[in-house]
């Protein structure tokens, strides 16, 4: 089934998909062009109006990020091009966002809008309430500012003539999601000079001081809590920056249970649930950790919650579950922590590190993995640089001017 959202939901022909896609060509506008500016502006005033992302934390965060204030700190912190280089957008942008992520999708298009691009969204055929919601907004938004030419959101079957063509047409590609979605679509060819950028599969752990947790009021451990359970359940852990593992630098003792004691407070006071099914399976998986020694111990604060303390962190990294089930693990020195990352490791959060400390990690893991070193509570907040990619600098292209 093939279909656009103009705003709503409509059923096209491949032809007529096709035919929106190539009449978008040359349809781009300067980086940072005003009009770019004042449509995420009235985007996020929307979202934030609309009684339905108030029960959506990640849409209010969406929202906030779109504001005028929040693009025009992210448009002045852009680097100067050399006098000689032009800055332009690189053309007709694809996006391919993940299906578990269900703000990628605004954040990719958001940023491509900036970069002057005319965009091609695909989404998947099946979208939550919400999701529709937000796409319809999105649309309406687009319609309101007269930029339909330039965007559209569209679904259309993988595998089959029109994604070629369509492909062809494209000058950029962001695959976002898993690993096999990235491998699979990166086979099919895009315009000749085009660029294609895959964001595969992620994992994500958090870093404590046991000393600064020691150290932090009832107040301070209270609003760690909180953080934490905005980086693990808003996407209910399948975000890749969604930590898995947390590392506490120093043996916690008590203080680790501390910790997820109050998280589960927070757990019960955002009433947030899993399915029966999702609670069996966080059981059954701490059962095969322990039978294999990844394990030493296992704790079910309740459905929502369950901690595993692990003697081989690696392999518990590789063994993520979603929805509340995490490992811990006691590292004695920043070293031990460098030796935990590969490169599908995205998210370092961290709890008590100063800038010296942070700085030293990051040296640490070069050339290893990770891409990302971010106080806990921001393991989901989206940036300009993401796994490593300057995102703006990837979405144009520059010409070059010699006098």
């Amino acid at each position: 089934m093939t279909c656009i959202w103009s705003p709503a939901r409509a059923d096209v022909t491949d032809d007529a998909l096709l035919r929106l896609v190539t009449d978008m060509e040359y349809q781009g506008q300067t980086p940072c062009d005003p009009a770019a500016l004042a449509l995420l502006g009235s985007l996020s005033q929307r979202i934030l109006q609309d009684p339905v992302s108030r029960r959506m934390p990640q849409y209010v965060a969406l929202a906030y990020w779109l504001r005028p204030a929040a693009i025009s700190r992210l448009v002045a912190a852009l680097p100067v091009p050399p006098a000689d280089l032009v800055p332009v957008p690189r053309g007709v942008a694809l996006h391919l966002p993940p299906t578990n992520v269900d703000t990628i999708f605004v954040y990719s298009w958001a940023m491509s809008v900036l970069a002057g691009n005319a965009n091609v969204v695909r989404l998947g055929t099946t979208l939550s309430d919400e999701t529709e919601w937000l796409v319809r907004t999105v649309m309406s938004t687009v319609e309101a500012h007269g930029q339909s030419a330039r965007q559209l959101f569209c679904h259309y079957p993988y595998g089959g003539e029109t994604e070629r063509t369509l492909s062809s047409l494209c000058d950029l590609r962001m695959i976002w999601g898993g690993d096999h979605k990235v491998a699979t679509v990166s086979v099919v060819p895009i315009r000749l000079d085009g660029l294609s950028i895959g964001f595969p599969d992620r994992k994500s752990l958090a870093i404590i001081s046991s000393t600064a947790y020691r150290a932090a009021s009832d107040a301070e451990r209270d609003a760690l809590a909180v953080r934490f359970f905005n980086d693990v359940f808003w996407f209910d852990q399948m975000g890749c920056g969604s930590p898995r593992l947390i590392v506490w630098l120093d043996e916690p003792r008590d203080l680790a249970d501390d910790l997820y004691r109050r998280l589960g407070a927070v757990i019960a006071e955002r009433r947030y649930r899993v399915e029966t099914g999702v609670a069996i399976g966080k059981l059954a998986l701490s059962a095969d950790l322990l039978a294999e020694g990844i394990a030493t111990r296992h704790q079910a604060y309740s459905n929502e919650l369950h901690v595993n303390r692990v003697e081989d962190p690696v392999a518990a990294l590789r063994r993520g579950h979603g929805g509340g089930f995490l490992a811990d693990w006691v590292a004695t020195d920043m070293r031990d922590v460098a030796g935990l990352i590969s490169r599908p490791v995205q998210t370092l959060t961290h709890f008590g590190l100063g800038e010296d400390e942070t700085g030293r990690l990051a040296r640490l893991i070069a050339g290893r993995g990770g891409y990302r070193i971010v106080p806990i509570g921001q393991a989901l907040q989206f940036d300009t640089t993401w796994d490593g990619i300057d995102l703006m600098g990837h979405m144009t292209r520059s010409i070059l001017i010699r006098r």
